[in-house]
């Protein structure tokens, strides 16, 4: 019986996490920031990065790149630092032009079977991942070129 209850309590906790991917998160800065995952308003660019990762200090350039040809997508990064201060000063130092999430413990990063840094992670307006890799490729250049084209 005793089982069965932990069980039960562990298939709570994760239907709860789950779930948690429509609400408010705080970013580096503190501030609250408001997206469903499930079902964004547009679609999404998803950056998970580390301020120790020297490979997504290189893709900073190039995403930044991105960004100025697909304005129409949110694009948000998802800092996995375990002080999240580390991460503000890169945000900080590099001139971030996109808004990062504080995901510490993985909780963000978890629902998207994040498993190293850089990720890249390309949402549909329904929240269905079109594209995921590493680097700013061909493959993730014409995902955004075909999103975009469909707005």
């Amino acid at each position: 019986m005793k089982l069965i209850s932990v069980f039960l309590s562990a298939f709570s906790a994760l239907l709860f996490s789950i779930a948690s991917l429509a609400g408010n998160y705080s970013t580096l800065n503190n501030d609250t920031y408001s997206i469903d995952f499930n079902q964004p308003e547009k679609p999404v660019v998803l950056i998970v990065w580390a301020s120790w990762c020297g490979y997504c200090m290189e893709e900073i350039p190039h995403l930044k790149k991105e960004l100025k040809d697909h304005p129409e997508f949110t694009w948000l990064g998802l800092n996995v630092n375990k002080n999240p201060e580390d991460g503000r000063q890169v945000e900080v130092e590099r001139a971030l032009p996109w808004p990062s999430l504080s995901d510490p413990d993985l909780i963000i990063g978890d629902q998207f079977e994040v498993r190293g840094t850089p990720t890249l992670i390309v949402l549909n307006s329904k929240g269905d991942a079109v594209y995921r890799g590493r680097r700013t490729d061909d493959d993730f250049k014409a995902a955004l070129d075909t999103l975009s084209a469909e707005q």
